[in-house]
């Protein structure tokens, strides 16, 4: 990806999965979570500075800005994705995009959907 087609705010797909940018000091920080290859990505300032398959919820690891060496937690937490950047102990930057939980009302109709399609198929022998 070039530097330029990083994006500026969140954007979750799933073709091309989750970006969570953030500045730090001046600098641009952005994470990716690739929805197909679990591939984690994290760019400063344009460049790639951490590249590696992960199938973690929640991956850390240390980055370099500028001529500091930050941690950071990126990944899947409760209440949605998480990227947070460390200085020692200290939580220094974040970004995050939540996501709404999926309750009874949203699956309900789903549920009753596929139980009259096996219904229908079963009575009127559609595949037989």
């Amino acid at each position: 990806m070039r530097p330029e087609d990083l994006p500026s705010k969140p954007i979750v797909s799933l073709w091309s999965g989750i970006f969570l940018p953030l500045v730090y000091k001046g600098h641009g920080i952005v994470a990716h979570n690739s929805s197909w290859t679990s591939r984690m990505t994290i760019w400063v300032d344009g460049e790639v500075v951490f590249s590696q398959s992960s199938w973690k919820f929640i991956c850390e690891q240390d980055i370099q800005v500028g001529s500091e060496t930050l941690a950071t937690r990126f990944g899947w937490a409760k209440r949605g994705f998480v990227f947070e950047v460390f200085d020692g102990d200290t939580l220094v930057a974040s970004a995050d995009y939540p996501t709404k939980s999926i309750g009874w009302k949203q699956v309900l109709p789903f549920v009753l959907l596929g139980m009259a399609l096996g219904f229908s198929v079963e009575y009127f022998n559609l595949f037989g």
